[in-house]
C-alpha cells in the first residue's frame, strides 16, 4: 500500500518535533549557564516579565570598635541593605519553512528532516544570540547606532575600552554574572498542511529574553570589521585592559578565574596574527607553544584571563 501525503507529513512533523530542542541547544551559545549563571525557567508561570533582585554594594567592616559602642553608628559600617531590582522581559522568536510534497518524495523523509530541523533550530539560535549580545551592549535588543555610543555612562551603555576609526565589530568581555536570561517557551513546532499548494508549512517558535544585571561587569573591545585588515585592529592589550577594569570592580569570574569574550572571525584573525604572525608569512615551525595551540584549537582559546568564544552573532560592522 502506498504512503499517503498526510502520512509523510505526519512522519516529518513527528521527527522534526523530536529533534528540534536538541538541535537548538547544540546551536545556541548565550543561554548556557556557564556564560550566564542567572538563568530562569518561566514555563508555566503567569506573565511575560520577571524581577531579579540585585544586592547593593557594601564596604569594609568597621575596626577598633570599643566595648559597648553602637556598631551601626560606627564610621565604616554600611547598615543600608537596600537591594535594587532588574526587570527581564521575554520576547517571541520564530522561524518558518515550507516543505513541498515533491521534496519528501524525491529526497526522502530523513534528508528533509535533517534539513528542516537544522534550518529552524539555527534560525532560532541565531535570533537568540543576536538579541543577547545586543542586550549586553545597551540593555535593549537594538544595536547601538555608533560605537561611540558605548561610553559607559549614558543610560545602560557599557564601556568600550578602545577607540578605532572605520566600521568595527564590538566584542563584549563579560563576567558570567553580568547578565540574566529567562525562557518562557522552549522551542516548539507547529505545522499546517496546505492542500492548495501540496505542501506543509512548518513554524517553530520560542519565547526568551535577556537583561543586564550589572553593566559594570561588561566591557567591550572594538576591532576592524574587515577580515585580514592591517590597521585599526583589536589587540590582546585591549582585552587585557577590559579584564583589568572588570577586576577593578570585583566582577565575578567563573570557577577557574576566567571572564568570557565573544569575538568575530575578523577579530579572531587579528588576535591569532598577533600571537603567530601567520598572516604575515609566519610558518608553523616558528610558532610559540601558545601559537601552536591557537592553530590546533582553531580559536584563540584562553589568554589574558579570558576564555574566547567565536561568534558571528555579536554586533558587527557598525560605524565609529
Amino acid at each position: 500500500m502506498s504512503v499517503t501525503t498526510s502520512s509523510l507529513f505526519n512522519v516529518l512533523f513527528e521527527e522534526v518535533s523530536a529533534d528540534l530542542i536538541a538541535y537548538y541547544d547544540n546551536s545556541v551559545l548565550l543561554p548556557s549557564p556557564t556564560l550566564i549563571v542567572n538563568s530562569y525557567n518561566l514555563e508555566g508561570a503567569v506573565g511575560n516579565k520577571m524581577r531579579i533582585p540585585v544586592t547593593n554594594a557594601w564596604g569594609l567592616a568597621a575596626t577598633g570598635i570599643g566595648e559597648g559602642t553602637d556598631i551601626s553608628l560606627t564610621p565604616g559600617t554600611n547598615p543600608d541593605f537596600a537591594p535594587t531590582a532588574v526587570d527581564l522581559a521575554v520576547n517571541k522568536r520564530g522561524a518558518f519553512s515550507y516543505v513541498n510534497m515533491e521534496a519528501l518524495e524525491d529526497g526522502g523523509v530523513e534528508t528533509v528532516r535533517n534539513s528542516v530541523v537544522t534550518r529552524l533550530s539555527r534560525m532560532l539560535a541565531q535570533s537568540t544570540d543576536e538579541a543577547g549580545f545586543k542586550v549586553m551592549l545597551n540593555n535593549t535588543e537594538t544595536a547601538p547606532a555608533n560605537a561611540s555610543d558605548l561610553d559607559g555612562t549614558t543610560g545602560d551603555n557599557i564601556e568600550l575600552v578602545n577607540t578605532i576609526t572605520g566600521n568595527q565589530d564590538i566584542c563584549p568581555v563579560f563576567s558570567p554574572e553580568a547578565m540574566g536570561y529567562a525562557v518562557k517557551r522552549s522551542a516548539e513546532l507547529k505545522s499546517f498542511e496546505d492542500v492548495s499548494f501540496d505542501r506543509m508549512e512548518m513554524v517553530s517558535t520560542l519565547r526568551n529574553g535577556f537583561a543586564q544585571i550589572d553593566k559594570g561587569f561588561i566591557k567591550a573591545v572594538a576591532g576592524n570589521t574587515t577580515v585580514g585588515a592591517t590597521a585599526q585592529k583589536a589587540t590582546l592589550g585591549n582585552f587585557g585592559e577590559a579584564v583589568a577594569k572588570l577586576r577593578d570592580v570585583n566582577a565575578p569570574t567563573d570557577a577557574s578565574g576566567f571572564y568570557y569574550a565573544a569575538i568575530s572571525p575578523a577579530v579572531e584573525l587579528q588576535l591569532v596574527d598577533q600571537l603567530t604572525h601567520i598572516a604575515n608569512g609566519g610558518t608553523v615551525g616558528s610558532l610559540s607553544a601558545l601559537g601552536d595551540r591557537v592553530l590546533i584549537d582553531a580559536l584563540v582559546g584562553q589568554a589574558s584571563g579570558i576564555r574566547f568564544l567565536r561568534s558571528n552573532n555579536i554586533v558587527k560592522n557598525i560605524a565609529a
